[in-house]
């Protein structure tokens, strides 16, 4: 093999059917983060552009999706060698078009990122079919690796990554900071904001900034009427949620199901010990009474009932509100510390090395 093919970069497409919306203005901004940050490769990045919260765009969103890739990737003299799809299932089918008709030489490599899996069991006919094109997966956490019922030999767990300029954030000991408690994500069922709206008689005369957009927001806004110090602000840049993690004594996560959670390792880079219900992504992040606290949502397989959960994440809020000084910085560390692992630049570097051995 001659110094050029050594030195050559492998051309990687990154295809996902993430992309923003108004309802959600930074939906799969993580994956444009992975591109940004594989830059020295020049990646070419397939995503949702046309994604509206209209009935028009739920019923055609696919077909143009699927059109849109044929027009750009499909009709080109450049060929891609490693297909990098971003949420399996139906991305996957554009991968296999284009090895089909473009490059059947083309390695596959699939990051799963939780629904994909979690909505998809038992795996249906065309589902497990697809699988066996993959070379390559990639899971956001071990326990979401571990719900995989089929052949994955080949496999990396791995964070989708935080920005780096989340490190840059400076440490504030607890009476310094002015948020009681931050909720940072979708408002929606899934993501437990029944149940932030069910703690709220707890948190009166607690600071508490909720951001984000979602179909409960309205619902949301209604609830808070009765708590002056409750503040729910629209979806945030990347700086100002920094801004906003640096400030929190805690973040809360009161998700249902989740595979990995970037918020939680967001605000741990940011010095803010995490609260979060049990999930595949809090309990690969979290160590109670280490980086934050887990509150079980099941008690020997049984689930707990929403009262007891409320309860439970009342005294784990207790806790951490408690902590002395050097306690709470201690946990302040101890969550930086484990975020490290999780930002972008450290992810995009093990994706490079991942590409360069297919």
């Amino acid at each position: 093999m001659d110094s050029k093919t050594l030195n050559s970069k492998p051309s990687v497409l990154i295809i996902t059917n993430m992309g923003p919306k108004p309802a959600a203005p930074f939906q799969g901004l993580f994956v444009r983060q992975q591109v940004d940050a594989l830059a020295s490769l020049q990646p070419g990045y397939h995503f949702m552009r046309w994604h509206t919260d209209s009935r028009l765009n739920r019923l055609l969103k696919y077909p143009v999706f699927f059109a849109d890739f044929v027009w750009r990737f499909l009709f080109t003299r450049h060929k891609y060698m490693i297909l990098h799809v971003h949420f399996f299932y139906p991305t996957i089918w554009l991968a296999l078009l284009y090895k089909a008709l473009r490059n059947p030489a083309a390695k596959i490599v699939v990051t799963c990122h939780g629904s994909d899996i979690y909505k998809y069991q038992p795996p249906g006919f065309w589902y497990r079919w697809c699988a066996t094109k993959v070379q390559h997966w990639i899971f956001t956490s071990r326990a979401l690796q571990n719900r995989f019922s089929l052949d994955c030999r080949q496999s990396t767990v791995l964070s989708a990554g935080i920005a780096d300029s989340f490190a840059s954030s400076e440490q504030l000991d607890f009476s310094s900071k002015t948020i009681d408690l931050l909720y940072v994500g979708s408002l929606d069922h899934n993501k437990g904001i029944d149940r932030l709206i069910a703690l709220l008689p707890y948190l009166k005369g607690k600071k508490v900034v909720i951001a984000g957009m979602g179909p409960m927001l309205k619902q949301l806004n209604q609830a808070v009427t009765p708590y002056p110090d409750v503040r729910i602000l629209g979806p945030q840049t990347a700086n100002e949620l920094a801004g906003l993690y640096q400030q929190a004594r805690c973040f809360i996560s009161l998700s249902r199901n989740e595979s990995f959670g970037l918020v939680m390792a967001e605000a741990m880079a940011c010095y803010t010990p995490v609260v979060a219900t049990f999930t595949d992504g809090a309990a690969a992040q979290l160590r109670s009474d280490e980086n934050g606290f887990l509150v079980a949502q099941n008690s020997e397989q049984t689930p707990l009932n929403e009262q007891q959960l409320i309860a439970e994440l009342q005294s784990a809020l207790s806790k951490v509100w408690q902590l002395s000084p050097a306690r709470y910085q201690q946990m302040q560390l101890a969550a930086r510390a484990w975020a490290e692992q999780c930002l972008v630049s450290d992810v995009a570097a093990k994706l490079i090395n991942l590409y360069q051995e297919m």
